[in-house]
């Protein structure tokens, strides 16, 4: 399992999307599902915007799923999502966090709220709630699946493969059959997504957070579950909530409770609740908070 830096994780998690957040290989083969494409005349028709932005009524019909937190998008991932990250932009505007924004590039218009999941097998999935609720219409092909119109976006990943997007609130992008496997999940009111897989994790925490990421099967612990706030006073606080942590990541928190600098804190509280989880805040400027390595 390879190594990264902080820095370098978040830079991939942030603009690449992201598959390789500390621990993920980079992107495998490309689960290809049929495509039968439509004609573009069988396309709903509207006039676009004058910024040839167009409503996201023009796609059809629209993905509706609440995606308020990683909690939500996980609800709405596939089993079993070896990661996942969520980023509430609108969040992060005007703070110190406001690096980690999604850029407007995917859709041609804002993200308000973005979301990753990665899978073992190299694909991934991600979601976008759009402020505005238009976007630019770039697409090279497309087709229907479950009545929704799929679009093959210009976007490739790291294999040359196309990404597939499915619009609405929210839109999703990803391999395709990944994002057909989120459209039989919304579909299915009775099936069940990867949440289920860190629900007792999730449950010790408050899911407010701006940045939200959970991993499992890492160095650090067998889950962990990372938010990042920025504080009144210009710093930044990233909380780590972990089951089973590792002893190399012990002994990183307890070093880093030990030598703080007038850059970064550390505090860090072992066997808490009947979990026996570890909870660590660091806090400091937001390149130390961001590098700090906890392997």
């Amino acid at each position: 399992m390879a190594k990264y830096s902080r820095s370098t994780i978040f830079a991939i998690a942030i603009a690449g999307f992201m598959v390789v957040i500390m621990v993920a290989a980079p992107l495998a083969s490309l689960f290809w599902g049929n495509d039968d494409s439509d004609s573009n005349d069988n396309m709903p028709q509207s006039t676009e915007t004058p910024d040839n932005r167009v409503s996201l009524s023009w796609a059809g019909k629209l993905i509706d799923h609440r995606l308020d937190s990683i909690a939500d998008g996980l609800n709405m991932s596939p089993p079993i999502a070896f990661g996942a990250r969520y980023v509430n932009s609108e969040a992060l505007e005007g703070t110190p966090l406001e690096p980690l924004m999604h850029t407007s590039d995917t859709y041609g218009t804002e993200i308000a709220q973005g979301y990753l999941a990665w899978f073992g097998d190299g694909t991934r999935i991600e979601m976008h709630t759009l402020s505005q609720r238009k976007f630019l219409p770039r697409h090279i092909s497309q087709s229907t699946y479950q009545d929704y119109t799929m679009f093959m976006r210009p976007e490739r990943d790291e294999d040359g493969n196309y990404m597939f997007a499915i619009m609405g609130d929210p839109c999703i992008m990803g391999h395709r059959s990944r994002v057909e496997s989120v459209i039989d999940l919304i579909e299915n009111k009775n099936a069940s997504g990867s949440y289920m897989y860190y629900a007792q994790l999730l449950e010790q925490v408050d899911l407010d957070a701006p940045v939200q990421m959970v991993m499992m099967s890492t160095p650090i612990a067998q889950q962990y579950y990372e938010e990042l706030h920025a504080l009144d006073d210009g710093r930044c606080e990233r909380k780590l909530t972990c089951i089973g942590i590792s002893e190399n990541a012990t002994a990183t928190l307890n070093e880093l409770a030990v030598n703080m600098t007038d850059d970064i804190e550390c505090d860090v509280a072992f066997n808490q609740t009947d979990l026996n989880l570890t909870i660590a805040r660091i806090t400091g400027n937001f390149t130390a908070v961001i590098d700090a390595e906890i392997y």
